[in-house]
């Protein structure tokens, strides 16, 4: 870190856009003037009426895109409070303020919406952005001119699209307004969204670093969410039906909870001992209500295991039941046959008796 700020404080120092003109800069400045002489070709070709128009605006248009451009290059948009702390320093005085930002590199305090351009190697005051096009830093000092520049930029390209469509009715330069008309809609549209952004930025008051600043604020924010998304899908409860993977280990997890809450039921009654089906016989018809063969346990693969072995043992019950049920009437039956049948040969012994006791007598 160290050897990085040392390293930016050896560098030169870009006080305004002509310092150390780039390529950028001078692509955009030759197509201007080069756009400017073309636009004043055209004006002369027009008819009397309408030449004399076109060139008193072209006049004052030109006039103003070349005075705002070089302002908007020249005018240094350093921080005020660096200038005055290096030129106490230069001098050997002590400067005294109450602003707590501080910056390393340049190595002075600095107001609290400046920023450190690393292109230009200096503080911007009220730092809005770099301009590759004109070759210096956006700051409170050039914004303005930058502003008056923009629009006179879009002005002058829909005036270079209305001596486009006139050429077109002229045949003799239908090749020339081609050209044109593949140029010059493109850069329209450019310059249009760029002081769209710009109205709206003045609307909201943010300049364009707070904007950029903001949306990777927001882009990060919603990388992390998507991040933690995962971890919230495999933490414990009911934020695992997020995750497919976990969808089964939680409907087996939830059935055995249950199954362990619920006691186990018995859908069919036990069978009763031998004596006791006799005194229930005997004692008159009973109605028993058996318990529901429905439950509303959950289906799970240990509860179908569980529920099969419950099946198998209460048929085997209800089996042994339908036995015991169906032979003990019969004993019953057969008991009282034979009761019933020893009474009669008791009478008919009785009888007898009676009648060799009477021929005695007699």
């Amino acid at each position: 870190m160290d050897a990085d700020i040392q390293k930016e404080r050896l560098r030169p120092i870009r006080r305004h856009g002509c310092s150390d003109i780039q390529l950028y800069q001078a692509v955009s400045w030759i197509y201007t003037v080069f756009d400017m002489i073309i636009s004043f070709i055209i004006a002369f070709l027009m008819d009397e009426g309408v030449k004399e128009f076109m060139l008193i605006v072209l006049t004052i248009l030109t006039m103003g895109i070349i005075y705002s451009c070089l302002r908007a290059t020249l005018i240094d948009p350093t921080d005020s409070v660096v200038l005055k702390e290096q030129n106490f320093k230069q001098k050997g005085l002590e400067f005294k303020t109450d602003l707590k930002t501080y910056c390393l590199v340049c190595q002075a305090h600095v107001m609290e919406k400046s920023k450190h351009c690393f292109s230009c190697n200096k503080c911007v005051e009220v730092f809005d952005h770099h301009c590759i096009w004109l070759n210096n830093c956006i700051g409170i000092k050039n914004y303005n001119y930058f502003f008056i520049l923009v629009i006179l930029l879009v002005i002058f390209k829909c005036l270079r699209i209305i001596q486009d469509i006139l050429l077109l009715l002229n045949y003799a330069f239908q090749i020339l307004a081609l050209i044109s008309i593949i140029l010059d809609p493109p850069i329209l549209f450019v310059l249009s969204y760029l002081l769209g952004m710009h109205l709206f930025f003045k609307y909201k008051g943010i300049s364009t670093y707070d904007w950029i600043k903001m949306k990777k604020d927001k882009e990060k924010m919603k990388a992390q969410q998507q991040q933690q998304l995962p971890k919230m899908n495999e933490s414990a409860g009911y934020g695992q039906l997020l995750s497919t993977s976990k969808r089964f280990d939680l409907k087996s997890s939830l059935s055995n909870k249950i199954d362990n809450k619920l006691p186990q039921q018995n859908f069919f009654p036990k069978p009763l001992p031998l004596q006791a089906l006799k005194n229930h016989n005997t004692s008159g018809p009973q109605v028993t209500q058996l318990q529901s063969i429905f439950t509303n346990k959950p289906t799970s693969p240990n509860n179908e295991q569980l529920r099969k072995e419950d099946e198998e043992v209460d048929g085997r019950q209800i089996f042994n039941k339908v036995i015991v049920e169906d032979s003990e009437p019969q004993q019953n039956s057969d008991s009282r046959d034979e009761e019933n049948d020893n009474d009669h040969e008791i009478d008919n012994d009785n009888d007898n008796q009676n009648q060799q006791s009477g021929k005695e007598q007699n």
